[in-house]
């Protein structure tokens, strides 16, 4: 991460320091060992992608006017918006310099796929912002964009690595994508189910107006009285920025048994995603990957 200014160096800094699970280096980095690669490209191309994935959230934190992120106070909030967007769009060049430099003009079309992904989800999601009407259609589009086209883009890299010209169309790249989906559906999930496991207050989807899977369902469920009642609901988070009845959202998703459903779907991924694992070459890397990921991957029981 380059740049010479104070600035720049205290964004560089923060992006470093701000934590979280770094899940797609560690999946780029594992599912190459289990592909027995062993090379410092899984670190570069793995970093890479990460670098992409902070200047996204850099950007994103001034799009949803958010404050805090993981409990602590989001970039936008330290640095102010302007500069927070500009010190983004200089990590991100940063990341295309040094990828520019690996002189393989696959890896840059898969990075540059991606980006292009996130920036597409990003402004579709917007388009659909308080919109209650959003299909199911329109809201795989903006999980495939927003989070599975990063982890397919770390199946599809690792299989440049392996030699493979079709390098989309392969299990490992469909692999990542599955998994992108799942751990964005299942961040979706827990916002209504159990908001205390992702470290922040339930219903934010809801209340930022952004219609996820278990809304979804929700909708398909409820009856004409209902359905006006989560549309006045959905109304007033608009206008007034909080949600007025909480706990008549959660009782018509428990009414409908939303939790269930939306966890047997996820359950119904995770088995896709663990016998994807299971195919993978090397038995040690493998076994790492099937360990630490069933961790991230677990739902509890409704």
């Amino acid at each position: 991460m380059q740049g010479d200014l104070r600035i720049l160096k205290k964004i560089a800094a923060y992006v470093v320091e701000s934590g979280g699970k770094r899940i797609r280096p560690l999946f780029m980095y594992y599912l190459g060992r289990a592909c027995r690669i062993d090379s410092r490209e899984l670190i570069e191309l793995g970093a890479l992608l990460e670098i992409v994935h902070a200047a996204s959230l850099l950007h994103d934190d001034v799009i949803d006017g958010a404050d805090e992120r993981r409990s602590r106070p989001t970039g936008a909030k330290l640095f102010g918006n302007k500069q927070v967007v500009l010190g983004g769009d200089h990590l991100l060049s940063s990341g295309l310099k040094y990828l520019n430099g690996m002189q393989n003009s696959s890896y840059m079309t898969i990075f540059t796929d991606a980006i292009q992904a996130l920036s597409a989800a990003e402004l579709l999601q917007m388009q659909q912002h308080f919109n209650l009407k959003t299909s199911r259609k329109l809201h795989d589009r903006v999980v495939d964009g927003k989070t599975a086209a990063l982890f397919r883009a770390a199946g599809a890299l690792v299989s440049v690595m392996r030699g493979e010209k079709d390098f989309y169309h392969t299990d490992i790249a469909d692999l990542g994508l599955t998994l992108g989906r799942f751990f964005q559906e299942r961040d979706d999930h827990l916002d209504y189910f159990d908001a205390a496991r992702l470290k922040k207050k339930g219903l934010q989807d809801f209340l930022n107006g952004i219609v996820t899977y278990p809304l979804l369902l929700l909708l398909s469920s409820a009856n004409r009285t209902e359905s006006g009642e989560i549309r006045a609901e959905w109304e007033f988070a608009r206008l007034q920025g909080k949600i007025r009845n909480q706990e008549r959202i959660l009782n018509l998703m428990k009414k409908y048994d939303v939790e269930r459903r939306s966890a047997d779907e996820l359950r119904a991924m995770q088995k896709q995603i663990l016998a994807g694992i299971g195919q993978l070459p090397e038995p040690k890397a493998r076994q790492i990957i099937s360990t630490e990921f069933e961790k991230i991957l677990a739902v509890r029981s409704p």
